[in-house]
């Protein structure tokens, strides 16, 4: 099956979180691609950060409002989709930077993200994802 349009989707996702000094990410994209009760897992931590896709929402203005976060980029750097039927899964990994220009050595991570198309839309149920570090590195093979 083609995976075109979930290729789409994701790199609306990462692009729509995107943003430079003085502006704001599409936090509306982001919320469109989501589908009602989906659930995002930040795995990077001790424990598990769960967020719903507006508590995601909120958390990122709160970051923007306070000073914390004031330019962000994201993007894929490899993907493998599996679909069967009307439900598929991707593997994602994904570089970002908290200043938009490009430097060397950005940090990387792996983003597992699930779909389900609903009425010939492909959007996105679950998202857990795990940022590199001394004890996970992204295998050489995805990369």
């Amino acid at each position: 099956m083609n995976t075109r349009a979930i290729d789409y989707v994701t790199e609306d996702f990462y692009e729509s979180l995107s943003f430079m000094d003085g502006e704001m990410p599409d936090l509306d994209t982001v919320r469109e691609l989501f589908y009602e009760d989906a659930m995002l897992y930040n795995m990077s931590f001790g424990k598990p950060v769960t967020y719903s896709v507006e508590s995601f929402i909120r958390a990122l203005e709160d970051q923007i409002e306070e000073g914390q976060l004031t330019q962000f980029m994201q993007r894929e750097l490899y993907s493998k989709t599996e679909i069967f039927g009307r439900v598929a899964q991707r593997t994602s990994v994904y570089e970002y930077s908290l200043v938009y220009h490009e430097i060397d050595n950005l940090p990387r991570g792996i983003n597992y993200i699930q779909f389900i198309l609903v009425d010939d839309i492909w959007r996105i149920t679950s998202m857990a994802w795990n940022d590199e570090s001394a004890n996970y590195r992204v295998p050489s093979e995805l990369v």
